[in-house]
């Protein structure tokens, strides 16, 4: 299973789903800023629904290992919660992260 949050891939790789988050982007010149499909700043109730939808799909799975990427440090809504869920399970997944 892989949770994607940016535009779907062209190709995936076989024996892979792929679980698509309401798409978003940040910019390195703009630290923090998120922004929607549109290129338009999300707010707080985005951020609030997008980190809902990506703890129900952790809910339904129950994942051994949860990869993140380092490069996205404007998306602590919703990996700090998914983390710290993930931590509580038991067993609890592996965490580790891409540099």
């Amino acid at each position: 299973m892989l949770a994607w949050g940016g535009l779907a891939p062209a190709t995936i790789p076989d024996g892979v789903t792929l679980w698509l988050l309401p798409v978003a982007w940040a910019r390195a010149e703009s630290p923090g800023l998120i922004l929607n499909a549109q290129g338009q700043p999300v707010d707080h109730a985005w951020k609030k629904r997008r980190a809902a939808a990506l703890l129900g799909l952790f809910a339904k799975m129950a994942p051994h290992l949860i990869v993140l990427d380092m490069a996205a440090p404007g998306f602590r809504f919703e990996l700090e919660p998914l983390t710290a869920i993930a931590r509580r399970r038991s067993p609890a997944p592996t965490i580790e992260t891409m540099t």
